[in-house]
């Protein structure tokens, strides 16, 4: 019985590191493995995008009538408007560049790319003097520094590719298409940082997670159908269901990406803290790494290994600067980091 009671408390205590660990890494990962998978299959993405946020536009309004009925304050235009502005930024602008680029670049690229996110919003948290920043002080140097090293190991996985390490494998695309999904990863980028600043706002104002969030994947799938009735052919919004493969993308990316990673990502926040979170970040470029390579037989190059280490090493030091400057100030900075999810 106390031997029970024991492992009780040690899988609480480790829970969130599990959590975290499965979602939040390998969750990722195998969603752009497949997403990856199907573009080079010929599989439109913006076709693909749109129906997987109209799943996960029902499943958000779905939870969202069960859990805030009769909890959520009062919808005004203001709101409204909101939810529309957030929703091409999160879905419109971020997810559909994201879905697009990876037809360009491979999943590996694209999950150290999307670890400069949080230098991102720092940098323009304090552009727009949301976030403070002490210049001469350690922890403002961990941050300065943190921003400049994942810029640096960002410009490193752009500009030079380097040899392959396994040469028996295939090698990724031209440098061409790779310049163009960097150009569309630096557009994701860009506008998942600003919905990210513009959400914390917008959340204080109206809070009700679930009922925002279903907004926005609502007008970001109105948003970006159009953009595809305009640029895709009719005869590609028939996919082809062969082996089920895009009815798992789809189902997986609308109700598992969208729903179980960003309750989990919430739950390990309200029982960690954000920066607690965002440190499991890299774990995706890890288990990228590892499926790129044993399932799509891509071959790593030096670069993307060289410029992947210089990214993560400064996320670490930039979340290094924030926690402790936090615990400093024994209360939370009004424009506190969190790193946002695919």
């Amino acid at each position: 019985m106390e031997s029970k009671l024991r492992f009780g408390v040690l899988f609480e205590e480790w829970k969130p590191y599990l959590v975290m660990s499965s979602l939040s890494g390998l969750l990722p990962a195998i969603y752009m493995i497949l997403v990856q998978s199907l573009l080079s299959n010929g599989i439109n993405g913006l076709v693909l995008l749109v129906y997987q946020h109209l799943i996960a536009t029902v499943f958000l309004f779905a939870l969202a009538f069960f859990f805030e009925k009769g909890k959520r304050p009062p919808l005004t235009l203001e709101i409204v408007c909101y939810s529309f502005l957030l929703g091409f930024l999160q879905v419109t602008l971020c997810q559909l560049f994201l879905t697009l680029s990876l037809g360009f670049i491979g999943a590996t690229f694209q999950s150290v790319a999307m670890n400069t996110i949080t230098a991102v919003i720092f940098v323009m948290a304090v552009i727009f003097k949301v976030e403070r920043l002490r210049f001469w002080s350690i922890h403002g140097q961990a941050k300065i520094w943190g921003v400049v090293v994942s810029a640096v190991g960002s410009t490193v996985m752009v500009m030079w590719t380097g040899p392959a390490l396994l040469p028996l494998l295939t090698t990724s695309k031209a440098s061409h298409d790779k310049t163009i999904g960097a150009a569309m990863l630096s557009l994701a980028v860009l506008s998942g940082a600003s919905w990210n600043l513009l959400l914390g706002h917008v959340g204080r104002k109206y809070p009700a997670d679930l009922s925002l969030s279903a907004m926005m994947s609502f007008f970001g799938t109105i948003q970006t159908a159009i953009i595809a009735a305009f640029f895709v052919a009719r005869e590609s919004w028939h996919l082809k269901l062969e082996g089920g493969l895009v009815l798992l993308c789809i189902f997986y990316g609308g109700i598992g990406m969208t729903g179980l990673l960003s309750y989990s990502q919430t739950w390990c926040i309200r029982k960690k803290g954000s920066v607690f979170t965002s440190a499991f970040s890299p774990l995706v470029v890890v288990f990228s790494f590892f499926l790129e390579t044993a399932v799509l037989k891509k071959s790593p190059h030096l670069g993307s290994i060289i410029g992947g280490v210089l990214v993560v090493f400064g996320l670490y030091l930039l979340l290094w600067g924030k926690a402790n400057e936090n615990e400093k100030e024994a209360k939370p900075c009004i424009g506190s980091i969190n790193e946002s999810l695919i």
